[in-house]
């Protein structure tokens, strides 16, 4: 999977909750089962403190990122830093390869 098309699906989520997010860094790995492969995503991002940020955080588990082709397994925030008026966020995320037809897999898609 692109690892921009995972960055720009958590910015555009963030965006959408009113919590604008900076990407500061990703990692994607990719990893396999007997059953499944995917990625595992390492992302940090900054953001401006406040309740949009705690509300949207609040969500990531129940997060539907809406990749095409991708079922978002798993997204948390691993750490939370405040530096002045900025706060660093450390998200771990999972993603599953699936088809495209299958009911929940990137159903929330919307481009840009």
């Amino acid at each position: 999977m692109s690892a921009s098309r995972f960055e720009r699906a958590v910015t555009r989520s963030a965006a959408r909750a009113g919590a604008p997010v900076a990407v500061e860094r990703h990692t994607a790995t990719g990893w396999h089962s007997a059953t499944f492969s995917g990625d595992r995503h390492e992302l940090v991002v900054s953001a401006a403190p406040g309740a949009p940020l705690d509300r949207w955080t609040d969500g990531l588990a129940a997060l539907d990122l809406g990749i095409p082709g991708q079922l978002l397994a798993d997204l948390r925030v691993a750490t939370r830093e405040r530096s002045g008026d900025r706060v660093t966020l450390h998200l771990e995320g999972l993603t599953v390869a699936c088809e495209v037809s299958a009911p929940g897999c990137g159903a929330a898609y919307a481009p840009g």
